[in-house]
């Protein structure tokens, strides 16, 4: 009996030790997030005053980019311009190697394609992109296809793209006008519009981003009028140039050179232009830099710690501790003694 109690007491021993050691789980209350603490305002105007400083660095090295690209443009169109003089003004012995100059000239040209953040700053007419002034449109038309030729039959046109596919239903016995007119908005889903400025043809246009992702071509399928029935066929894409696109000047032809002679000046004169206004501008963000650094601290601030920053500054000290504590002179006095 006696040993049945000592086994007893040893197991509750043994019962309470763990139960020591057992930590009951707390409920899961949900707990309130932590509240956002307010930004200071002063923090806030730093951060703005930042930002701003930082955007117009930005601006400057644009600007710095583009103004190094034109100034390299404007070089190799002094050049061109020689080359074509030597070839208009000068005997047939020399023209040969002027013109094939000339063709390098027009190679460095197009190859000027300066970016900065991954943002073009010069379109392919070498005219300044900005929020003011896109970048210039590119015209082309469908190789050997016209979709807007009148037809006495009824044609459906199927096109594919990457994403998308486009139906078009081209009536009997429409003109070109009135076949625009269905042709536009189906397009306009993928970018393209219609140059209403060409008369006697239908040319096409698009903005560069659309111009590069359909350059290559796009698949077509007719009806055997505008376009062969069967299998899709990808049809390419036939750009026109501008006069102010280095690739349309003719060196291949002599007689033509004054024409292109006179493109090259009228292209030089725009570049110059460009160059003037974005260092008029470079000017105008440098200063306006300078301005945002300038005032980044507080007139009244600096006024403020100018006096604490006197030889003596004992006296401002004591006033400060004599207004915390609510007393007066005589009471400091009566301290101080």
């Amino acid at each position: 009996m006696i040993k049945g109690i000592g086994e007893s007491l040893s197991q509750l021993r043994q019962s309470q030790t763990v139960t020591s050691h057992y930590v009951a789980p707390i409920s899961g209350a949900p707990r309130s997030a932590p509240k956002a603490r307010p930004i200071p305002k002063h923090r806030l105007e730093a951060y703005g005053r930042w930002a701003k400083v930082t955007q117009e660095q930005h601006n400057i090295s644009a600007s710095q980019v583009v103004l190094q690209s034109l100034s390299s443009a404007k070089s190799i169109l002094g050049q061109l311009n020689k080359q074509l003089q030597t070839c208009l003004f000068s005997k047939s012995s020399v023209v040969e190697d002027a013109l094939h100059k000339a063709e390098e000239c027009r190679r460095q040209l197009i190859e000027i394609k300066p970016h900065y953040q991954g943002k073009r700053l010069l379109d392919h007419h070498l005219n300044l992109i900005s929020a003011s002034q896109p970048a210039a449109l590119h015209f082309f038309k469908f190789r050997r296809v016209d979709l807007t030729s009148p037809k006495n039959r009824d044609e459906r046109i199927t096109l594919f793209t990457e994403k998308q596919t486009l139906h078009l239903f081209l009536p009997a016995n429409k003109n070109r006008l009135e076949l625009q007119d269905i042709i536009e908005p189906v397009l306009a889903s993928i970018g393209m519009s219609i140059d209403r400025l060409s008369n006697n043809d239908t040319v096409f246009t698009a903005p560069h981003e659309t111009w590069m992702r359909l350059s290559g071509g796009i698949l077509m399928v007719g009806e055997g009028q505008r376009l062969p029935a069967g299998e899709p066929r990808n049809i390419q894409l036939e750009e026109k140039f501008s006069w102010q696109d280095p690739r349309e000047w003719n060196f291949s032809e002599v007689e033509k050179l004054k024409m292109t002679l006179a493109k090259v000046i009228k292209v030089e004169k725009k570049v110059t232009v460009q160059i003037d206004d974005i260092k008029a501008s470079h000017r105008l963000l440098l200063v306006k830099a300078k301005q945002l650094t300038a005032s980044s601290q507080p007139k009244i601030e600096l006024q403020h710690l100018h006096k604490f920053m006197q030889p003596h500054p004992f006296a401002y000290q004591v006033t400060s501790l004599m207004a915390q504590g609510n007393t007066n002179r005589e009471q400091v006095s009566a301290l101080l003694i």
